[in-house]
C-alpha cells in the first residue's frame, strides 16, 4: 500500500509540476465558458490577465463583469447601475493571481479523483476547486459558493493563450 502510494504521489507531483510551468509561461487566457448556478446556465466570453484582471461577456443576458485588478464590477443589460466589489473580498481575488494558484499547488499538489484534476483552495472561509484539463493542464473550471450562498460552476474553453491584449477592455470608468 505504502509503495503505491509513492508512485501515485510521484505522478500527481509531476502533474503539478507540469500545471505550474503551464501557468508560469501564461500571461492571459481567452475563453468561452458555461457557468451553472444553482438550475440556471450562462454563457459567454471572457479574457483573463493573470494580473487579477477579467473581462467577461454573457451571451444572452448581455451581462458584464470586468476587473481591473484591485475592484469588480458586475453590470446587467438592465441596469445602468453597476455592482461594485473590491476584489480582494471575492473568490476572483485567488482564482486570477497567478503566484497565489502555483503556490497553493506547490504547498497541496493537484489531486485525481473521478477522472478530474483539481485543487482544493480555501480563501476568507469559501472553498474554491480549480479544475485543470488532463490534456493541456491549463485551468478548466473552478466551482464555489457566491455572496448569495448558491453553488457556482464555471467551465471554461481556452480559444488562446498569451494573446496581445488592449489594456482598455480593463478600464471600469467606461462602466460608470
Amino acid at each position: 500500500i505504502s509503495v503505491f502510494f509513492f508512485i501515485t504521489t510521484e505522478v500527481y507531483s509531476d502533474i503539478s509540476k507540469k500545471i505550474i510551468k503551464n501557468l508560469e509561461s501564461a500571461n492571459n487566457y481567452s475563453f468561452k465558458f458555461a457557468q451553472q448556478i444553482n438550475q440556471n446556465k450562462e454563457t459567454g466570453y471572457c479574457i483573463l490577465v493573470f494580473n487579477r484582471k477579467i473581462n467577461c461577456k454573457y451571451d444572452n443576458s448581455g451581462k458584464i463583469l470586468i476587473s481591473d485588478g484591485k475592484n469588480l464590477i458586475v453590470k446587467s443589460k438592465n441596469s445602468n447601475i453597476p455592482n461594485f466589489y473590491k476584489l480582494e473580498n471575492t473568490t476572483f481575488y485567488s482564482i486570477l493571481d497567478k503566484q497565489y494558484l502555483i503556490n497553493q499547488i506547490v504547498k497541496n499538489n493537484v489531486r485525481n479523483e473521478y477522472g478530474e484534476l483539481f485543487i482544493n483552495l480555501n480563501y476568507q472561509d469559501t472553498d474554491i476547486k480549480v479544475f485543470f484539463d488532463k490534456e493541456k493542464l491549463h485551468i478548466k473550471g473552478w466551482k464555489t459558493t457566491d455572496i448569495y450562498n448558491n453553488s457556482v460552476l464555471t467551465e471554461i474553453m481556452i480559444k488562446d493563450v498569451n494573446k496581445i491584449i488592449n489594456e482598455n477592455i480593463f478600464d471600469l470608468e467606461k462602466f460608470n
